[in-house]
């Protein structure tokens, strides 16, 4: 059992000494490739823009510096996954970077699709052009109303 020590009434929560060590590992100030704290600097992960029209659902994702041979789409149940790595390139010719603040790494971003989409995989556009990738999913027109005939049972 965790004993937790006693306050009077009135005393702070916490002073400053108490969350330091919170504060050291979240807001890490070490020689990294980033001055963000280190909670967000989980590795590369794309920005997307999802939009729709009458006909269409559309998802844009951010991937400057990829080729399309690097990027995977996938329909996995009600899930549209993108997925792919952006490599360092090590070969560098003698260059000594002070800094770098790209983003390298494997990525993988989950987008929920909406109720109403087509979920066949060969009506899916996909499109990469100047480090965007633009996905395109027809929504399903609705059925027009017909009438079935009623015949009486045997």
């Amino acid at each position: 059992m965790k004993l937790i020590p006693w306050r009077a009434i009135g005393y702070p929560l916490a002073r400053r000494s108490d969350l330091q060590p919170w504060f050291g590992e979240f807001f890490d100030d070490g020689l990294e490739a980033s001055n963000l704290p280190r909670a967000f600097r989980a590795g590369l992960l794309p920005r997307v823009n999802v939009s729709e029209n009458d006909k269409e659902f559309f998802a844009t994702i951010e991937l400057p510096g990829l080729e399309d041979k690097d990027i995977d789409v996938q329909l996995l149940g009600k899930m549209l996954v993108v997925s792919g790595e952006r490599k360092w390139e090590k070969d560098k010719k003698g260059k000594h970077f002070y800094r770098v603040e790209s983003e390298y790494g494997a990525f993988r971003r989950e987008i929920e699709l909406p109720e109403g989409l087509v979920m066949d995989p060969d009506s899916i556009r996909a499109s990469f052009s100047r480090g965007i990738l633009e996905i395109t999913l027809p929504k399903a027109q609705p059925t027009t109303a017909s009438k079935i005939k009623v015949v009486p049972s045997k």
